[in-house]
């Protein structure tokens, strides 16, 4: 019991002492460059940003972005998003590349794209609930079933 108790304390002590480095941190809409503030306007017009989180990477730092669609965005500070989602609505197509509009077009009529990741080309999930990876020009790679 004393050994257990003693882990516990241990691990307690190492979660506190990790969660003492600079992480995430909510920031006001307001603090956002203009950059951001311009693709959100531009992308999404007529929705409200309803929280932001600073996300830090070393010294860097990107933006999760919720909005009150639903939408949810991982955006650089120069305004370059990574990441977009929204499960309801789907991905606006200003977004998304015209050859992998063209793919999902072609091979899965009717599907919505509900998120899409640019991260070593691009990955997008559709609402009938397949992935597709495309390289960095929007050429077809491979299914994730």
């Amino acid at each position: 019991m004393k050994k257990l108790i003693s882990m516990l304390a241990m691990a307690t002590m190492l979660l506190a002492f990790v969660g003492c480095e600079k992480g995430d941190e909510v920031v006001p809409a307001s603090n956002l460059p203009g950059e951001v503030t311009s693709f959100v306007q531009v992308h999404f017009p007529g929705t409200e940003i309803l929280n932001v989180i600073k996300d830090y990477s070393g010294k860097s730092y990107d933006f999760e972005i919720l909005l009150n669609d639903g939408t949810r965005l991982g955006i650089s500070k120069s305004g370059e998003w990574d990441e977009v989602e929204n499960y309801q609505k789907g991905v606006p197509a200003s977004i998304i590349p015209a050859p992998i509009s063209a793919y999902v077009a072609d091979n899965h009529p009717g599907a919505m794209i509900i998120s899409i990741d640019r991260e070593r080309g691009f990955e997008v999930e559709l609402n009938t609930g397949v992935d597709i990876h495309f390289d960095q020009n929007g050429n077809f790679v491979r299914y994730d079933y």
